[in-house]
């Protein structure tokens, strides 16, 4: 059985499988010390998949250091140690790494994220996977699982930007991966709604599929209109220039890294949508069908295919 025949999310399903237990979904793994939990989590990125080796290697780290920390963030939590195991042709150019590290180091520094190091190994290609470890209050924790009928969803930043920027650079526009990698881990917001938002998630792997992860978890419906989505005006433009379709934009491709959440209440953000029985994204009186990005999926042909 092939990988492409599971999906991701079946892929690591069977993987549970395999060791003999199930585990909750979310954004950090949780270990309890006292009157806090510990976050711990991991995020890969690798040359060809994620990033070109042509690219600005300062913002590659920028953009690895921050999507590590996004999933602590979703959670509610404090980053505070983080290490990375790396490996490079040794062709390499010295220079690039340094500006990786540079870039990574930036963005720690930025959220106060002490480093500890890690390791490195030759390889054909480059690649970089990375630990962050945070905490966050017992009782101030962001799950994925909590919402209830009645609470608004919630989105942080606008939606579309990555997308487009990967589509201007497929089509020739050289400039355009600096949209795709520009992310910034939601920390501040993410500390803002603990112990008050009543669940969330970061926004990876697309809109669709965020919905459709957050409905299956709760068993609940997340009712959302598109026209109520802030949709970054690169998103718009592109939409137009290059004929793509503009929910593939906002909803298929991800890679903006906001936290989607809920809550009774307003907190921040964008309201989109409210928790209901029946769920899904709605424009002109009709659902949006997909599946969203992930990988190993044969959507992700889809996607990529535009």
């Amino acid at each position: 059985m092939k990988l492409s025949s599971l999906g991701e999310r079946g892929v690591i399903d069977r993987i549970w499988e395999v060791i003999g237990r199930r585990m909750e979904y979310d954004d950090c793994s949780i270990v309890e010390k006292g009157d806090e939990y510990l976050l711990l989590t991991t995020d890969f990125i690798g040359e060809g998949t994620h990033f070109m080796p042509e690219w600005d290697f300062s913002q590659i780290g920028r953009f690895f250091a921050s999507i590590n920390l996004s999933d602590i963030a979703a959670m509610g939590g404090k980053p505070q140690y983080f290490m990375a195991s790396m490996f490079f042709p040794r062709e390499f150019e010295m220079e690039n790494l340094e500006n990786f590290i540079k870039g990574m180091m930036e963005i720690l520094k930025k959220y106060n994220v002490e480093y500890l190091g890690g390791d490195m190994k030759e390889s054909k290609i480059a690649g970089m996977s990375g630990i962050a470890l945070g905490v966050v209050d017992k009782d101030k924790i962001l799950k994925r699982r909590g919402a209830k009928i009645g609470d608004g969803i919630y989105l942080t930043g606008s939606l579309g930007r990555q997308a487009a920027g990967y589509y201007l650079w497929k089509n020739g526009f050289e400039e355009g991966w600096k949209y795709l990698l520009d992310v910034e881990p939601r920390i501040l917001e993410g500390r803002e709604l603990a112990g008050k938002a009543s669940s969330c998630m970061d926004l990876s792997d697309g809109l669709l599929h965020t919905i459709q992860q957050m409905e299956r978890i709760n068993s609940l419906g997340f009712n959302i209109q598109f026209d109520e989505l802030p949709i970054h005006p690169l998103a718009y433009e592109v939409s137009e220039d290059l004929k793509i379709p503009l929910e593939t934009l906002v909803l298929s491709f991800g890679g903006e890294y906001e936290l989607f959440f809920t809550s009774p209440s307003f907190i921040l953000g964008k309201e989109i949508g409210i928790v209901d029985r029946i769920g899904g994204i709605w424009k002109d009186g009709k659902r949006i069908e997909g599946e969203g990005y992930a990988h190993f999926s044969k959507a992700l042909d889809k996607i990529r295919g535009q």
